[in-house]
C-alpha cells in the first residue's frame, strides 16, 4: 500500500556502513520497492560527511540491462512509471539541490540515472510523496529527536532503519519510530521471507505481517449471527 522509507543517520554512526545501507536500499531494484529508501534523514554534524560517500557510491553504480554482469540497476517498468519519476526530479530540481543522477541513462529503454538529492526540507514533496523510483532525497536536522519526527511525518509507515552506536538511541528508535519493520544499524530493505513478518501502519497497510499468524484472518470473513430462542 506504498511507503516513504527512512533511514536515520545518528551523529554516532559507522558512516560508511549508513551511506552503503542508503544507497543499496534507494537503488536496489531501481528503487521499485515499497521498502525501498526514498529519504534519508542525518544529523547535520555528519550530513557533509555522509552524502560525500553516498554521491561516490551512487556514481560507482553502473545501469543497463539487467542480464549483464556487474549492472546494478535495470530499466523501471514502464513508460509510466519513467514519465512519473522524471517528473518528480523535475520537482525535486525546484525543490533542493541535485547532487548527482536526474538523466536518462541511455538513449534506449527506460533507464533512469540513480538521483540523489540533497538539502531537502521536510516538507518538500520529494520528501512526502511516493516515488517508486531509483531517486532519494537527504534531509539534514538538528539532532536524533528531531531526525525522529521527520521520519514519521508522512502518511506511510512501512519500513524505517536507524544507524548509531549509541544503544539509548536504538532504544528510542524502537519505541517512537512508527513503522512495521524497523532495522537497526542496517538498510531498511531485504525482510527475510520466513523469520521477519512483513507490513506496515498508516497508508501502508493495517499492521498486519506477511508471513505471520495474523496475516491468515485478510483471507477470511467473519459472520455475526443472532438468534431469537
Amino acid at each position: 500500500m506504498g511507503g516513504k522509507d527512512a533511514i536515520i543517520v545518528d551523529d554516532e554512526a559507522d558512516i560508511e556502513e549508513a551511506a552503503s545501507g542508503i544507497v543499496t536500499s534507494a537503488f536496489g531494484f531501481q528503487g521499485q520497492k515499497c521498502s525501498a529508501c526514498s529519504r534519508a534523514i542525518v544529523v547535520k554534524s555528519v550530513y557533509e560527511q555522509l552524502v560525500a560517500k553516498v554521491v561516490e557510491k551512487t556514481k560507482a553504480l553502473k545501469v543497463g540491462p539487467a542480464a549483464e554482469f556487474g549492472v546494478n540497476l535495470g530499466p523501471v517498468i514502464d513508460d509510466s512509471a519513467y514519465q512519473k519519476v522524471f517528473d518528480y526530479i523535475a520537482i525535486g530540481k525546484q525543490e533542493a539541490k541535485l547532487a548527482v543522477g536526474g538523466g536518462k541513462a541511455g538513449d534506449k529503454g527506460w533507464y533512469i540515472e540513480p538521483t540523489v538529492f540533497v538539502d531537502v526540507p521536510p516538507t518538500a514533496r520529494i520528501a512526502n510523496e511516493e516515488i517508486f523510483g531509483p531517486v532519494v532525497a537527504i534531509i539534514p536536522v538538528d539532532n536524533f529527536a528531531a531526525a525522529l519526527a521527520v521520519a514519521n511525518s508522512t502518511e506511510y509507515g512501512l519500513t524505517g532503519a536507524v544507524y548509531s552506536r549509541n544503544r539509548g538511541k536504538l532504544e528510542q528508535a524502537r519505541r517512537d519510530f512508527h513503522v512495521g519493520n524497523l532495522y537497526l544499524n542496517r538498510k531498511c530493505t531485504g525482510a527475510l521471507v520466513g523469520i521477519q513478518p512483513f507490513g506496515g501502519f498508516n497508508m501502508s497497510g493495517t499492521d498486519s505481517k506477511a508471513g505471520g499468524a495474523d496475516y491468515l484472518l485478510l483471507f477470511l470473513q467473519a459472520k455475526s449471527v443472532a438468534e431469537k430462542l
